[in-house]
């Protein structure tokens, strides 16, 4: 009976241990949540058209690892940008592309999961078009910046979002 009792205890202190190396192992993932690189594998842009609106994501395929997030409706020309910040310390969000930069006014959103700042802007805004075409853009934030490199997979999908967002 002490031997079943201690294979028990055995088995579920695994099991414990298994999970607590899957929460670890998350947390790492938020980490690269935080300040995703244009050269990480699995990255790019990814276009998700949900009908009466349009997402450009910029993150890892098939995941929630999404660094930047640009959204509209469909023709308003209205353009609410995201960026996982992963702390609520980051008040500031500026987008540099092709020696265009606009500091964008920013709200942060602390609702589930990592801290989120929330930006917006008009598509036609210089850093935007000027990522519209080059299709390279940098995230800068009051504690660090990163760039992004689009892909050739990836210029449809940009062309995509703003062709939607300006005649839906």
């Amino acid at each position: 009976m002490a031997l079943r009792t201690f294979g028990i205890v055995l088995g579920v202190t695994a099991l414990a241990a298994l999970a607590l190396s899957g929460c670890m192992e998350g947390s790492g993932r938020e980490q690269a949540h935080v300040a995703p690189q244009s050269s990480a594998p699995g990255f790019g842009f990814y276009l998700m058209d949900e009908g009466p609106s349009v997402k450009l994501a910029y993150g890892q395929a098939n995941s929630d690892n999404v660094g930047l997030m640009l959204q509209c409706r469909k023709g308003s020309g209205e353009v609410e940008i995201t960026e996982a910040t992963g702390t609520p310390k980051v008040a500031r969000l500026t987008l540099v592309s092709s020696g265009t930069s606009a500091a964008l006014k920013t709200r942060l959103d602390s609702g589930e999961g990592s801290p989120v700042l929330v930006a917006s802007a008009r598509i036609d805004a210089a850093p935007l078009a000027a990522f519209r075409r080059s299709g390279a853009i940098e995230v800068v934030r009051s504690d660090g910046r990163y760039p992004i490199k689009a892909t050739s997979d990836d210029r449809p999908r940009i062309e995509g979002f703003f062709s939607a967002c300006e005649r839906g």
